[in-house]
């Protein structure tokens, strides 16, 4: 019997191993569907001098936050074709967008790599997936490979090895150094048949790549790419165009008309070199910024007039355009025509851009924003593909990103729904057109994209993806829409009345996510955390008609939209019948009377302070009424309720949209004075939001007292940021007094322009406040009814910022965090990508006294453990940063879960090295008056007792000593099936002649 399975398993190892070597289970990554899954997105190898700016950049096709658990990036040397880095990515994730950056300290990377560690080429980059011995020093392999890169700096580079085995058929692709004057990268883009494929570019890390295909501009010659209108003789007006790159363009002629004579009143020859991104920018010859081709000498100032005006390329020469003449139809190239409150004349429209409508800008300051096509580029003619945007001469265009997006629904009643799914464009236009006169957003139809139509039961369905430049842009719009399509609309298309709105096929939302992970996508990819709201008080009916009051209720309101546990919010020994009024524990409350004459002075400054008690005012209706939250989602704000007729368990009869808009205006970054800087403020809204009615207030920690106040007025800017403070205001106020001091202090954004010297602190007018100290936490203070407080640094070696920032919770309002400061651009934000995970223990003689006050417990270890880390590492981290933190006691161990985000690698690092020392050795915390030690549980958990039954299970030794004593069994198996077959004699009859290049390819 023995002899018998001796010769089964001979048999099966030799059947078995030529076929396992011969199988290569990963396609070519060209041949791979590649949708969600993780790819080489961009590659800087060889940057100008010292290659301080390398960098490689891969993305999550799903656009979202991914786990990188089982990749690792490989980097090939081509001289020799082994590898001379290896990166596991274990641990890892993509940001928000799906991006994760490895490079170079100056593109503020995920994994830091010291300059000139990438080689230039020919060598190659490879991505894998499984766990394969990915090791430096090993021969390049297609086992596990999901994506690669084979690059060069020179032509005549080749690379054979490396192509074969990780790109085959295709040669290695060139960082041509010559593209562009500074520098350039490898990035990856869709070609024409919706391909991967990689082009030369602008370097783009952490963001969109260019992907601006030479091969669609050559369809068009050139295109209007960006107009900027002078509102007054001191802007800067210019004309910029777009081509392919570094190329000659001749025989085009400028032409501007008058949109409503259709008279051509400017006309040049357009000629010159495109640069390596594709522009030529036209402008004064004596500007702001060196212009490509200067307006001619001679030319009126501004060249450019106010709408409606029209923007149009042709191709001759100057010669066949006169001025004041008819304008011609042949040779046109490009054209886009804009207007602001006048109209256009209808045949200007369907000689230039095929009756497509203008882009209208009647609600901005043509001078602070310039109209940059962000459609590009098999699409001409189309004034609507503009965008109104920040300025960007000589530099791609600021236009809205599918990674700032959401898809939005709503329903179109209509009886003769199949009519209607050729229209899609024309409905989209249409209703984006009366969007945007609602709201004032400035936006027009190149904001949504991916637009798809369905007919339902009730009419028809249109889905679109509404696309933003940020994050915030993005909150605002969705708000801005939802409110739109509250109530039905009536929109008027084809000289035909429909009605729009949200209820027949669902509300504008934010989606669920997908229900699972793609095959592509290695198992365990985490998924964005879904929404969380709060709970709300959303309406109180404290009075009924009559003396039965059987109709008295309170609604509560969950900001999430969807199930809500409210456990966590059930009575405990704290709240009791008779206990005095407190403020401890409180999530919301509301104070109000039904007799105008009475007051309740104590309730409002412990519930509410500084604000006044709400009356329910039964003479509103003859019937029954309630106090109904319509105003705002903020807690203890009594000016988010008026009364209304009774609505319980539905929409609150408010008569305008329940869910309220964000402030137009709010405060973005507080710069407080010290180490060598001056104190600032930063204000951010949608560009173009009047400032008109506002002003600043600072308040000081005397009585909450202004300190003082600066009026607003004009209009934000194109980047929708607004600075004061920091020399470049020119206000009277002094922001050196904007500094960190024990006692609260206070900036504020009022909407009146009537501040009152010594005014105190209010929440009436209230738009905005941030509220900080660098003392002790005070509760009660005269600042309170501004909003929380913020603790920052008392130290002042070093400039220090409050920014607003996400707080990790996908539907709260945006918090404050500490950061560096930067006035004028984004704000300095803790990411999840660089969080560092607790996991924390701490011997307790008593669970008991951890678990009754569980909220109050946790703020509490909240704040202790950000005092410690911040003890320990100085590198500016506040509440903010601690995201999911969670308390269990068990068995006289109190356990502490949670995360801490960082801004940057090296915060990451120090936040890291902290949690390493806490777990090291036993370092005492005083919570709450008791005072704790950390203790190694959470890494090495306490032994259980053994039962009297384990000693049947074999114990880890035996299991290790029974799979060496197998592996040997297998050997020696192997060993004597390979001295059997060599005692064989060969039969030399049957011997075949190879090829010579057949041998030489096997080795």
């Amino acid at each position: 019997m023995g002899d018998v399975c001796l010769v089964g398993l001979m048999v099966l190892v030799y059947i078995w191993f030529p076929k396992v070597a011969a199988q290569n289970v990963i396609k070519n990554p060209r041949d791979q569907n590649t949708e969600h899954t993780l790819l080489i997105n961009e590659v800087n190898a060889d940057t100008p001098g010292v290659d301080t700016s390398e960098f490689v950049e891969l993305y999550h096709t799903s656009g979202r936050t991914a786990r990188l658990d089982g990749y690792y990036l490989v980097f090939y040397n081509g001289n020799g074709n082994r590898a001379y880095k290896v990166l596991n990515l274990q641990g890892k994730v993509t940001n928000g967008q799906g991006f994760f950056l490895i490079g170079s300290p100056s593109v503020n990377p995920a994994i830091l790599i010291p300059k000139n560690t990438i080689q230039n080429g020919p060598d190659a980059i490879a991505l894998y997936y499984g766990k394969g011995n990915y090791k430096e020093g090993m021969n390049v392999t297609s086992s596990g490979l999901v994506d690669a890169l084979v690059h060069k700096t020179r032509k005549m580079d080749r690379a054979d090895t490396l192509v074969s085995v990780l790109t085959p058929g295709r040669d290695a692709f060139l960082e041509d150094s010559t593209f562009r004057s500074m520098d350039e990268s490898i990035e990856r883009c869709r070609g024409a048949d919706s391909q991967w494929i990689f082009q030369v570019a602008v370097p783009t890390p952490g963001t969109d790549n260019h992907c601006i295909l030479t091969s669609q501009l050559n369809a068009s010659a050139v295109l209007i790419s960006e107009v900027h209108a002078a509102s007054s003789s001191e802007d800067f007006e210019f004309i910029e165009l777009q081509g392919p790159h570094s190329t000659m363009l001749r025989d085009i002629v400028l032409v501007l008309i008058d949109g409503q004579t259709k008279d051509i009143y400017f006309t040049m020859d357009v000629y010159g070199k495109t640069s390596s991104d594709g522009l030529l920018l036209l402008g004064p010859a004596q500007s702001k910024a060196p212009v490509d081709l200067p307006f001619p000498e001679n030319s009126t100032h501004p060249v450019l007039r106010d709408g409606p005006n029209a923007v149009a390329l042709y191709r001759g020469n100057i010669s066949s355009f006169a001025l004041g003449k008819v304008l011609p139809t042949a040779g046109l190239l490009d054209a886009f025509v804009y207007t602001n409150t006048e109209g256009v004349s209808p045949e200007l429209l369907e000689t230039l851009t095929l009756g497509r409508p203008a882009l209208e800008s009647t609600r901005h300051q043509l001078g602070n924003v310039s109209m940059s096509r962000c459609n590009c580029c098999s699409v001409t003619r189309d004034s609507l593909s503009y965008v109104l945007s920040r300025p960007t001469p000589g530099k791609f265009n600021d236009c809205p990103s599918k990674r700032f997006s959401q898809t939005v629904s709503f329903c179109l009643l209509v009886a003769d729904c199949q009519e209607w799914l050729s229209k899609s464009e024309e409905i989209l236009m249409t209703l984006v057109q009366a969007f945007d006169r609602s709201c004032s957003c400035g936006v027009s139809p190149a904001y949504f994209k991916d637009s798809e139509v369905a007919c339902q039961d009730l009419g028809l369905v249109f889905t679109t993806l509404l696309t933003a430049k940020s994050e915030d842009q993005l909150s605002s719009l969705l708000l801005a829409f939802n409110t739109f399509l509250e109530s039905p609309r009536v929109v008027s298309f084809d000289r035909r009345n429909i009605t729009a709105e949200s209820s027949c096929f669902k509300d504008i939302n934010v989606p669920d996510l997908p229900p699972g992970v793609p095959s592509q996508v290695p198992e365990g990819t985490q998924e964005p955390s879904r929404q969380v709201g709060e709970l709300l008080i959303n309406e109180v009916n404290p009075d009924n008609p009559g003396g039965g009051e059987d109709a008295e209720y309170i609604e509560l309101f969950y900001t999430g939209r969807t199930h809500f546990d409210l456990q966590r919010y059930c009575n405990s020994t704290l709240y009791t019948v008779n206990m005095a009024v407190t403020a401890e524990g409180l999530v919301d409350a509301v104070v109000y009377t039904s007799r105008a004459d009475e007051k309740a002075e104590k309730l409002l400054q412990v519930l509410v302070p500084g604000q006044s008690i709400l009356y329910e005012n039964d003479s509103h209706s003859t019937e029954d009424e309630s106090l109904s939250r319509c105003h705002s989602l903020s807690a203890r704000l009594q000016s988010s309720f008026q009364v209304t007729a009774m609505t319980p368990l539905g929409e609150n009869s408010c008569g305008g949209p329940h869910v309220p808009s964000l402030p137009a205006v709010r405060i973005s970054e507080l710069g407080l004075a010290g180490g060598g800087a001056s104190g600032f403020v930063e204000l951010q809204g949608l560009p173009g939001t009047s400032l008109d009615g506002l002003s600043l207030v600072i308040f000081t920690s005397q009585e909450g007292a202004a300190h003082g106040s600066v009026p607003l007025s004009g209009n934000l800017g194109a980047s929708g940021l607004l600075l004061l403070g920091g020399g470049n205001d020119g206000t009277k106020l002094m922001f050196e007094d904007i500094a960190a001091s024990e006692g609260s202090s206070a900036i504020a954004l009022y909407s009146t322009s009537v501040i009152p010297s010594g005014m105190k602190a209010t929440s009436e007018n209230l738009v905005d406040a941030l509220v900080y100290t660098c003392g002790p936490s005070m509760v009660g203070g005269h600042l309170d009814v501004l909003g929380p407080l913020y603790t920052v640094p008392c130290k002042d070696d070093r400039p220090v910022s409050l920014s607003r920032c996400p707080s990790g919770d996908a539907s709260a309002e945006l918090q404050f965090a500490i950061s560096e400061p930067t006035p004028g651009v984004q704000n300095s934000c803790p990411q999840d990508a660089f969080a560092v995970g607790l996991d924390l223990c701490f011997l307790t003689p008593n669970c008991s006294a951890w678990t009754v006050h569980h909220r109050r417990t946790l703020e509490s270890f909240r704040r202790v453990l950000m005092i410690s880390l911040e003890e320990e590492c100085s590198c500016g981290v506040s509440e903010l940063y601690l995201q999911g933190l969670n308390l269990t006691c068990v068995n006289s161990v109190v356990k502490v879960s949670g995360r801490v985000r960082a801004r940057l690698p090296m915060q990451q690092q120090s936040i890291e090295s902290w949690r390493r020392g806490l777990l090291a050795s036993p370092h005492p915390f005083s919570v709450d008056g008791r005072v704790l030690k950390t203790s190694p549980e959470c890494i090495a958990p306490r032994s259980t007792p053994v039962s009297s039954q384990s000693s049947s299970f074999p114990r880890s030794w035996e299991i290790a000593l029974l799979v060496v004593g197998a592996l040997l069994l297998v050997l020696l198996l192997v060993g004597l099936a390979l001295h059997l077959i060599k005692r064989r004699p060969p039969n030399y009859t049957n011997i075949e002649m190879n090829d010579c290049r057949e041998m030489a390819a096997d080795f």
